[in-house]
């Protein structure tokens, strides 16, 4: 008995996705897909969507999607023949998702690869930010790269180079290949019509963005990357202890994911001490952080006018935005 219908994108009839996502940013992802043109419901771990060539508008242009399966069949699973289902289990990218009790379903992983994998980043530093949890943070701060940017503990300058990305509007898969473009049926003048027309706002970065560190193995990093990322122009690189950094004038956004007690606990009450020195001199500007010590983060000398709660890398954390 045969497997699960191949994957298919030829059609133009809707297709129905699955976006996982980090507990707590569903809403997040499911604001994105909608201004990709699909229909997004957020769920419990991701988002249902639905449209016409939603595989590939989700995998080329979603910046806080970590993967994207095509459902090929859902139902009971006792309604699916175990050789079927035996099949299935021996395609390459796909996933089979039975539990007790409907429903069950039978995807494709679309991507191939996880998505926060953007291609440009030359080794991994300590600790880094996922870059779909960096455009996450982004856009729930209101990134439109419109205000100047800057992040005064850049690290491997993830956040920065995020911020110049989206700011230029380069979608999340420029430069990428997909699974789904290799599927039996794959159209590949649609999904370069698709890639051209995700393009086609392309343009320089209109603002500042800047990054700064006190470490310079970090700065170094961060320029490579940039560079790998063509954002190399579009990015100022600065060594200076974040206590120091004279921003321009605001409106601005500035964000930062400093130390976590967590995640480094050496330096990190003293990197938060920094910014709480830092936050008189970012008049007119919006600040947004990502935390996950909340006794660390009360060093600041504000209370944050709203915040998301996430887990990345499994631990709780949040979102936390100040306003002048």
């Amino acid at each position: 008995m045969s497997g699960p219908p191949a994957p298919r994108t030829t059609s133009r009839l809707p297709e129905r996705i699955f976006c996982a996502t980090l507990p707590g940013l569903e809403p997040v992802l499911a604001a994105e897909l909608a201004e990709l043109g699909l229909e997004a419901d957020p769920v419990p771990g991701g988002v249902e969507a639905v449209g016409s060539d939603a595989v590939a508008l989700a995998c080329l242009g979603a910046r806080t999607a970590e993967t994207v399966l095509l459902r090929l069949w859902e139902g009971r699973q006792a309604d699916l023949p175990r050789a079927r289902r035996e099949a299935a289990a021996r395609l390459p990218g796909v996933d089979l998702e039975l539990r007790p009790g409907p429903p069950a379903t039978v995807s494709a992983d679309a991507a191939g690869s996880p998505l926060h994998r953007r291609g440009w980043r030359a080794r991994v530093g300590a600790a880094p930010l996922r870059e779909t949890v960096a455009a996450a943070m982004l856009r729930w701060a209101g990134w439109k790269g419109d205000r100047p940017f800057l992040d005064p503990m850049c690290g491997s300058g993830t956040l920065a180079i995020e911020a110049a990305l989206s700011a230029a509007r380069v979608p999340a898969g420029a430069g990428r290949t997909f699974a789904f473009e290799g599927w039996p049926g794959h159209d590949p003048a649609r999904t370069a019509a698709l890639r051209a027309r995700l393009a086609a706002g392309g343009r320089a970065v209109p603002v500042p963005v800047l990054a700064s560190d006190r470490n310079a193995g970090a700065l170094r990093l961060g320029k490579k990357n940039a560079a790998a990322a063509g954002q190399a122009d579009a990015i100022t690189f600065s060594r200076a202890d974040a206590a120091a950094v004279v921003p321009p004038a605001g409106p601005g956004l500035c964000a930062v994911n400093p130390p976590w007690g967590l995640r480094l606990a050496d330096g990190a009450a003293e990197a938060w001490r920094a910014l709480a020195l830092l936050l008189p001199r970012l008049r007119g500007w919006e600040l947004v952080v990502l935390s996950a010590d909340r006794d660390l983060d009360r060093l600041l000398p504000r209370r944050p006018a709203a915040a998301l709660e996430v887990r990345v890398g499994g631990v709780a954390a949040r979102f936390a935005r100040y306003v002048p």
